[in-house]
């Protein structure tokens, strides 16, 4: 299972990413810590969610995991509460690394720094997985809300070419290999665009 979505991930989603992409605004203009701004996270995020998804559609959840046992923000939060939302299913993980580049002062010398993370690998049909809990636990996280995900979380579909990512309360990402298959989301929801991205979005999508 995991050997075929990441020989599918490097020939389509390079590195995660898609030129082909809708950024959209979850959280503005309510303030952090309010119930108004998670209101409104949870249903703006569920909302397009369900316009990509279908309950039958089979998907992958891909999660990137440091693996932290204390946040660093918050301290102890819930680091496995998407496992427990995902206790029913077959899970498979494969350990990387990260390599960042620091300086170091006292011997003027650039450094390499390893961070090790998992990839855990859920494949599974969408109406059998909890996905209003997962997104607003990564919704609840930047918040200091419990329970939280601070686990980044792709959803992807193989059939259809798109792949899912909500970052936190603040946006999301929804991704394509083809203009046509997100551009009646662009038209249907461009009042939800983040407007900082605008004018790079409108090239991809307005001549659609």
């Amino acid at each position: 299972m995991k050997k075929g979505i990441f020989k599918y991930l490097e020939k389509n989603f390079p590195n995660l990413t898609s030129e082909v992409h809708l950024r959209f605004e979850l959280g503005e203009p309510y303030e952090n810590g309010t119930n108004e701004r998670i209101n409104q996270v949870v249903t703006r995020v569920s909302t397009l969610f369900e316009e990509v998804f279908q309950p039958d559609d089979f998907i992958y959840i891909y999660i990137k995991d440091w693996e932290l046992k204390e946040d660093i923000m918050f301290g102890d939060t819930t680091p496995e509460y998407i496992y427990d939302l995902l206790s029913n299913q077959n899970i498979e993980e494969e350990s990387f690394f990260d390599i960042d580049e620091d300086y170091d002062d006292f011997t003027g010398e650039t450094i390499e720094i390893k961070s090790e993370y998992k990839v855990k690998i859920v494949y599974s049909q969408l109406k059998s997985i909890t996905y209003k809990d997962i997104l607003q636990g990564i919704g609840n996280y930047e918040q200091g809300r419990e329970p939280s995900i601070g686990q980044s979380v792709y959803f992807i579909s193989t059939e259809k070419d798109i792949m899912f990512h909500m970052y936190d309360d603040r946006g999301c990402l929804i991704l394509s290999t083809e203009v046509d298959k997100l551009v009646h989301i662009y038209h249907k929801y461009n009042n939800w665009l983040v407007d900082y991205w605008r004018d790079y979005i409108d090239s991809i999508f307005k001549k659609s």
